[in-house]
């Protein structure tokens, strides 16, 4: 049993349209780079709209916002086309790759710690969850190297 059965449904359908036109496809992956933007930034406090965030994406500056939440959604899309062109090189994924990503997110926004593993333990405001600590051989990088030898 599939565990996302909506999503399946959606797809056949999709499926039945294909292939798709080359517009099309550019559309749905500019719709797909803003909505991923936008959402991962908003969860992580960024106070651009949906449509400030497509404007700050084709360059354009929203009045009234932070110069980070520009930069924050300017760094995010960069992100996604580099892990575009991550994936399509038939190599494996490593911690240089990871840590690339990290850089680029953080990218004028806290230059000293941009793909670096954390040197303090952190918590998440308002949440009962807590990270792994860094000496608990949980942390990011004790699992990252768990994963990759596996």
């Amino acid at each position: 049993m599939h565990a996302f059965p909506a999503i399946d449904q959606l797809k056949a359908v999709l499926d039945k349209h294909r292939p798709l036109d080359a517009a099309i496809v550019r559309n749905l992956r500019e719709d797909l780079i803003v909505r991923w933007t936008y959402n991962s930034n908003a969860i992580e406090g960024n106070t651009l709209t949906l449509r400030e965030t497509k404007i700050v994406l084709e360059g354009i500056t929203v009045g009234g916002k932070a110069l980070k939440d520009h930069l924050e959604a300017v760094n995010h899309r960069d992100a996604i086309l580099l892990l575009e062109e991550f994936v399509q090189k038939p190599e494996p994924l490593n911690e240089w790759t990871i840590k690339s990503l990290h850089q680029l997110i953080l990218k004028g926004l806290d230059d000293d710690n941009a793909g670096r593993y954390r040197t303090v333990n952190v918590r998440i405001a308002g949440a009962s969850h807590l990270p792994a600590g860094l000496n608990s051989g949980a942390g990011a990088h004790g699992a990252f190297h768990r994963l990759v030898s596996q």
